[in-house]
């Protein structure tokens, strides 16, 4: 009998995940619809005697003729005059608040995009010529302490970064070392050993380019860095998956890929508050006061930045690519990237070009998921963009893919 209510039409699994999701988003639509102060229902709607509004609303007048005298109307019309009123100001008042919120959000996103389009490179993002040549000599027979130690001591935030965690006790205790304090960084990469370097010196020199400090941005900047870092770990199990001689690689590859993002992050709070002088400045030159001091209730808003990161993050990475000196023997790690800000296919790309591919499709997915923010029925298709299975997930995830493991017995 119940069968009656059913639709004639059956279902695949597939599309009972996919309509069970556009469920969720219509509950999530519902719950703040409900909650929301901008949408008002008739009350004329319901029937009054069978709803208990009167009970609970005291301010609620039903039958005003049977409730006030003649004297008690006028006084409630006068104090209601001066409530519309307020109520008016206060929506002009808004009003206002608005359109300079929305005049100073696309003035900002003018700013920034115009700073990422005349910036160099190196100033936007901090940059060095570190990566080009580490990545010169780090993948060959040739590579020793002396080399890593010039490195070190040429680039002095990288010689920082190397003494913070040789010094620091939980990755002494990850190496299967004695804490020891180390103030030569000579002694600390000797410390951590020629294979740890190899892996590690890509996320050392990128670290101090991502701005933590911004407390405007301080929920963002953990996620840019989540996603590098897992991106730079997937590619290099993707390449040592395949048998690549120098998997260690993908961990470079990652994590130029990744940073571009970190100038959305690093001049978010400067452009905010270089677009909100230029407002104010022309509100000024234009004698339009009451705009003027409404700008002192203008907060931060990053509504704009969604935008600016789809438009610009695989541009500022293309001119990473350009700023970077790449030698004959790295000519196929910039193909890699090329590959990929280009989105070259799948089955015309290098196997580091597919490696990088799948360790971001897989970054993207896995941060979403612990979200609760992917689409699970976008899953498969998204994964078979890159030709991923399930199989291949498992095996990236069961090696915790956000942490490196190092080389304990390393010399």
């Amino acid at each position: 009998m119940i069968e009656s209510v059913f639709s004639d039409k059956r279902y695949t699994k597939e599309a009972q995940a996919a309509a069970s999701e556009i469920s969720r988003q219509v509950n999530s639509r519902h719950a703040k619809w409900m909650v929301s102060l901008q949408y008002l229902v008739n009350q004329d709607d319901v029937d009054h005697v069978l709803s208990r509004e009167s009970e609970f609303c005291e301010t609620i007048i039903l039958y005003e003729k049977e409730r006030v005298t003649d004297n008690q109307r006028l006084l409630l019309n006068c104090e209601t005059d001066k409530v519309l009123e307020r109520r008016a100001e206060n929506i002009v008042k808004q009003q206002r608040h608005q359109k300079i919120l929305e005049l100073v959000q696309k003035t900002a996103q003018n700013v920034m995009e115009s700073r990422f389009e005349k910036m160099d490179i190196e100033r936007l993002l901090n940059l060095h010529s570190g990566f080009a040549d580490f990545a010169s000599f780090a993948y060959t027979p040739t590579l020793n302490f002396q080399k890593l130690g010039s490195l070190a001591i040429l680039y002095n935030s990288l010689g920082t970064n190397i003494l913070e965690l040789v010094n620091n006790t939980q990755f002494c205790k990850q190496m299967g070392k004695t804490p020891r304090k180390i103030s030569d960084p000579k002694t600390a990469i000797g410390f951590i050993g020629i294979d740890n370097c190899r892996m590690l010196y890509p996320v050392l020199m990128t670290k101090p380019l991502l701005k933590w400090a911004d407390s405007n941005t301080k929920l963002i900047a953990p996620k840019m860095w989540q996603h590098a870092i897992t991106m730079a770990n997937v590619t290099r199990m993707r390449l040592s998956d395949a048998g690549y001689k120098e998997p260690d690689e993908g961990v470079l590859l990652g994590m130029l890929r990744g940073i571009s993002q970190f100038a959305i992050c690093n001049h978010f709070t400067n452009c905010y508050d270089d677009a909100l002088e230029l407002v104010m400045t022309r509100f000024r030159e234009n004698d339009q006061r009451e705009e003027y001091f409404a700008c002192a209730d203008v907060s931060y808003s990053m509504e704009f930045l969604p935008t600016v990161l789809e438009r610009w993050e695989k541009r500022l990475t293309q001119r990473i690519v350009d700023y970077i000196d790449w030698g004959p023997r790295n000519l196929h790690l910039k193909n890699a990237l090329l590959e990929d800000i280009n989105d070259v296919s799948v089955y015309e790309r290098s196997l580091h070009g597919v490696a990088l591919g799948q360790a971001r499709s897989y970054a993207i997915y896995d941060m979403m998921k612990k979200s609760n923010a992917f689409l699970t029925d976008q899953a498969p298709y998204w994964f078979a963009h890159m030709q991923m299975d399930g199989k291949i997930l498992k095996s990236i995830g069961a090696h915790n893919p956000g942490k490196f493991i190092l080389s304990v017995s390393d010399k």
